[in-house]
């Protein structure tokens, strides 16, 4: 399959929340971030979920009006919401688009978040009912055969004539991301991609290899994506010295390899971002990035300090030297 490039929008601003008049933390920011995006050749731009940001699906929507090709990876957590709602949601987004939705599922992630919405469940039984969720969403997509309703006796759903009036004829594809067994196997049953953070070569690959076994032990097969943030300037120290402006001070603990894992720690609390960082000149990324597709990534899911103005440099800078590494790289324009 071809290489998909998808960028990042912050919508709690690029300053993270840190400031309530931030001017990039706004819906007309929003627009232009899209529309930039689209241009730099991204396939879809990933809105993301948290109770510091706006309502994903209906950023989503606002956006799609303003874009043509561009689609949307909106994120979202069950136990916020049933399933069957969800399905509807999903499905309505997908035809009010043109069919340019893709899914996110968020089953981990911050107990805080959870509390914050109501959602008491252990940490360790949310993969459980995630597993369950997404079988209620496919279900509930392939409408009523036959004219029967959809019954579902579970442990954590019951569902009486369920079901969509009209089957979804072209379900989004569902993405699942998180380190721990529990979401590779929620993944290698449910999925459609299985979302990775940035690794080193070996222990990337490793899991390509191992959540790719489990699902063809389900009959199935995956597609990955590889998650990562990147700071890419015209050389490796002007990279560097943009990521120690960013923080505030020195970085000591420069990889050799470019893939800085200290990235997460410069996050602010409840605003969760990509915790490995890609650092180096232009050229530089382009080969890590193309690396990772060789390792076995469908997709690359970036993200920047600033939404729009490394949007764009990304797109112009970086991705097309990428193209060159990989001509099967997806064209979005």
């Amino acid at each position: 399959m071809a290489l998909e490039f998808h960028w990042t929008l912050p919508t709690e601003g690029d300053l993270q929340g840190r400031d309530p008049g931030d001017p990039t933390a706004r819906p007309d920011h929003w627009v232009t971030v899209a529309r930039a995006a689209e241009r730099a050749g991204f396939h879809a731009l990933m809105v993301p979920s948290g109770r510091h940001r706006p309502d994903a699906w209906l950023v989503a929507a606002r956006l799609a009006r303003e874009t043509r090709r561009l689609k949307f990876l909106v994120a979202f957590r069950p136990g916020f919401v049933l399933p069957a709602a969800a399905a509807q949601a999903a499905a309505s987004l997908q035809q009010l688009t043109g069919q340019r939705l893709l899914v996110g599922v968020l089953a981990g992630g911050d107990i805080a978040e959870h509390r914050a919405h109501g959602d008491l469940i252990p940490h360790d039984d949310r993969f459980s009912r995630a597993a369950e969720f997404l079988s209620v969403v496919r279900q509930v997509w392939r409408g009523r055969p036959g004219g029967i309703g959809l019954r579902h006796e579970g442990v954590h759903y019951r569902l009486q004539n369920g079901g969509l009036v009209r089957p979804l004829r072209q379900p989004p594809p569902v993405h699942v991301g998180g380190p721990s067994p529990a979401a590779e196997r929620v993944a290698a049953e449910h999925a459609d991609v299985y979302t990775l953070w940035a690794d080193s070569p070996g222990r990337f690959a490793e899991r390509v290899r191992r959540v790719q076994a489990l699902a063809a032990g389900r009959g199935r097969t995956l597609r990955f994506a590889c998650r990562v943030h990147v700071v890419a300037r015209d050389t490796e120290a002007a990279a560097w010295a943009a990521v120690e402006h960013h923080v505030g001070g020195p970085v000591r603990d420069r990889p050799a390899d470019g893939i800085w894992t200290g990235h997460g720690a410069w996050r602010t609390p409840g605003t969760p971002r990509a915790g490995t960082a890609l650092v180096g000149s232009h050229r530089q990324v382009a080969a890590q990035l193309a690396d990772f597709h060789r390792l076995g990534a469908d997709s690359l899911v970036l993200s920047g300090d600033r939404g729009l103005e490394e949007a764009c440099r990304i797109g112009e800078e970086v991705l097309p030297l990428v193209k060159v590494r990989v001509p099967a790289a997806e064209e979005a324009l």
